[in-house]
Formats: structure tokens, C-alpha cells, sequence
């Protein structure tokens, strides 16, 4: 079996894609239709890569309000070390024709910072021409880069945005403009990147209803100049520059005392286990759907096992943080992903057991949702 989907999940020209197909060597996986293709020579590095982009997707489609698909996936290629020109660790394409990559240079040690950048760069670039269509004012501002990297990062993993409160607190917000005119090829101290990241929840959490974050995202991404954009969008807010720094100055201190529980919604929870237990593969040149048990029947395959093994250790990082009601399916998702060359009915046991709580999981889920619901229209009725 060749596994095809993971389920965690400038100009490049045409002939370099032909060339990408021709090498016998290398392989492809796609996290979901329309989101993001992987190619790489190495199996393992491919699978590691989508996994990352599936998850990336995951965390950024709210903030950045990503459709369900673009119409034609980001491309992303591993290029080995020893084969990289440059002294850039990635690089993010755009071709007239609307089709966009990103080429990382590839070793087992690359930090896992410069993966996330490549695919929130290349993310940002092809919401861009998803917006914009071609164009070589398009951009993905150095502020937007990282405030996405580090919503994701803090989102994976909440004891990280712990970290970030812990750093901000010792420091002062740097002014807007500093962030707003941030440019490539500048240093990029923590208190940018931090910085960034509470520019990110601020205007997310401020400015939802009137819809000016949608908005001011596209102007961004089109290229205008920052300052200029959040000046005009949000116009009818604040009088002039002094009103808008002290708006900013204010947030980056209510967002970094605010007590958040770090922990996933029960929704969240559902979505990131369902991906988790989700295995496609791709047999006889069709894509299939396939079952748990038989995914363990092939465990010693080394694909499959090093499958087995990122999808456990991404679900260990998400159990301190998963819903209550999907705590006991997460404990016993794991259980089965930790199988290894063991007996079938062993192995039936341990997937009927996770199938178990997973269905007591959703009707939990599902009563307290109706018994909610009910409660609201019956206090809305005394109300009346």
C-alpha cells in the first residue's frame, strides 16, 4: 500500500513540474484536495511535511478564513541538501498561471520553525492569488507570517502561548508601526514575533463583528502598505495615528493577562481525533478509505509504521488539552496507534474499544448540545 492522504493533514514553470512527475524516485501525498501536494524523494519526509501542512490548515482556516479548497493546491517540494542553491532555507513561487510552491531545503535536522514559515508563506501567497488573482504586488507581510506561525504553534500546543505570556510579560509591546513596517531582511527579535502574534488575536477578537479584519486581511495580502491599510479600514475607529497606538497598547496587555483554559472545544476535539483516525490509502491507483485494523495488519511495513508513529506522537501532544467528552476516545485512539506486530483479534479488540468511546463521545457531545439548546429557547420563551 502507498499511503496518498495524511490524516492529521516568484515563478515555477510547468517544465519543472513535468520534471517533478518524471523522476521515478519520487513521491507525492496530498493532505486534501485543493489545500497542499508534497513531493519529495524520501517517503518518511513527505509524510512528515503533510502531516504539518494538514495541521497548519487546521489552525489557520478560521483566522484566515480559508475556503474549503483552492482550486488548485499549494505545491510543495522537498529539494535534498546536497541538491539546494541559495542560502535561503525555502522559497515560495508563484506562477502566471496562478499555480503556487514552496521549495524547502531538505534534511532530517531542519527546524521545525522554518517548515511551519515555508507553509504559512506559501499559504498566505495562495490566499492571495485565490483573493487577487496574479498579480507582483502580491504579498505575505514579515508580521503576518509570524503571527500565523505562532497561532498555530499556540494552538497545537497551548503550554506554548503559556511561554509567550511568560516572555511578554517581562517586556513592553513594541509600537504598531514597528510591526506593521516590518521588512524581509531586518532582524526579527521575540518581541516582533510576540508582537505579532497579539496584533493577530487583537484585531481577530476586535474587529470580527464589523467585519474589518476580512477586509484589511485582503488588503494586505494584495500588497498595499500596512499603516496605510489598517488607517483606512479601520477609519471610523479611531481619529488618528496616537488613538489607534493607544487601542493596540491597551489589547497587547488585556490579551497577555487573559486566562485562557488550554483547551480544545469539543468540536475541535471531534475534528482533530476523526483526522487522526482517518487513514487513505492508495491501492491499484484508486483512493480507499481503510479501516483501522487492516491499516495494523500492515504495521511492519516501514511506511505504515512510521505513520503509526507521528499520528501518536501529535496525539499525545493534543490529550492534555482534548475536550472531556473525547478524553477517553483520545486515550484509547492511542492505545490502538501504539500496536505494533501483534494478534488480529488483539487488534480488533483495541479498534472496537476506541469505536466504543468515540460513539459515546459524539452522543455526549450531541445531548448536551440539544439539552443547551433547549434550555435557550425555554429562557428565551420566560423572557418573552
Amino acid at each position: 500500500m502507498r499511503l496518498l492522504g495524511v490524516a492529521i493533514g516568484f515563478a515555477l514553470t510547468g517544465a519543472v513540474q513535468l520534471a517533478i512527475a518524471a523522476e521515478p524516485q519520487a513521491v507525492m501525498f496530498q493532505s486534501a484536495p485543493g489545500r497542499f501536494e508534497v513531493a519529495a524523494v524520501e517517503p518518511n519526509a513527505a509524510q512528515r511535511v503533510v502531516a504539518q501542512a494538514t495541521e497548519a490548515w487546521f489552525h489557520l482556516a478560521q483566522p484566515l478564513g480559508l475556503p474549503e479548497s483552492f482550486s488548485s493546491p499549494v505545491l510543495v517540494r522537498l529539494v535534498p541538501a546536497l541538491d539546494w542553491s541559495g542560502s535561503a532555507p525555502f522559497r515560495v513561487l508563484v506562477e502566471t498561471g496562478g499555480l503556487v510552491s514552496v521549495r524547502i531545503r531538505w534534511e532530517e535536522t531542519i527546524p521545525e520553525d522554518f517548515v511551519r514559515r515555508a507553509l504559512v508563506q506559501a499559504l498566505l501567497m495562495r490566499l492571495a492569488v485565490h483573493l487577487h488573482g496574479v498579480s507582483p504586488r502580491l504579498a505575505a507581510p514579515l508580521w503576518l507570517e509570524h503571527a500565523c506561525v505562532g497561532w498555530w504553534r499556540t494552538h497545537a500546543e497551548p503550554a506554548q502561548l503559556d511561554a509567550v505570556k511568560q516572555v511578554s510579560a517581562k517586556s513592553r509591546p513594541p509600537a504598531l508601526s514597528a510591526l506593521l513596517d516590518w521588512q524581509r531582511g531586518e532582524a526579527e527579535p521575540a518581541d516582533l514575533r510576540n508582537g505579532a502574534l497579539w496584533l493577530l488575536g487583537l484585531v481577530q477578537s476586535d474587529t470580527g463583528r464589523g467585519g474589518e479584519w476580512p477586509a484589511l486581511l485582503k488588503r494586505l495580502v494584495a500588497g498595499d502598505p500596512a499603516a496605510s491599510a489598517f488607517g483606512e479600514i479601520l477609519a471610523g475607529r479611531f481619529g488618528n495615528e496616537t488613538e489607534r497606538e493607544l487601542w493596540w497598547q491597551t489589547g497587547w496587555h488585556q490579551l497577555r493577562r487573559a486566562r485562557v483554559l488550554p483547551s480544545l472545544e469539543a468540536a475541535e476535539s471531534r475534528a482533530e481525533l476523526a483526522t487522526l483516525a482517518r487513514f487513505v490509502f492508495l491501492q491499484h491507483d484508486t483512493e480507499r478509505m481503510t479501516p483501522l485494523a487492516e491499516v495494523l495488519a500492515h504495521s511492519s511495513e516501514p511506511e505504515v509504521e512510521t505513520e503509526l508513529k507521528q499520528r501518536a506522537a501529535a496525539l499525545a501532544r493534543m490529550l492534555p488539552v482534548l475536550h472531556p467528552f473525547y478524553r477517553n476516545a483520545g486515550l484509547s485512539l492511542g492505545e490502538v496507534l501504539a500496536l505494533r506486530a501483534t494478534t488480529p483479534e488483539r487488534c480488533a479488540a483495541a479498534v472496537a474499544a476506541f469505536e466504543d468511546d468515540w460513539r459515546d463521545a459524539r452522543e455526549i457531545e450531541a445531548d448536551t448540545a440539544a439539552a443547551l439548546d433547549a434550555l435557550e429557547r425555554k429562557l428565551g420563551a420566560n423572557r418573552l
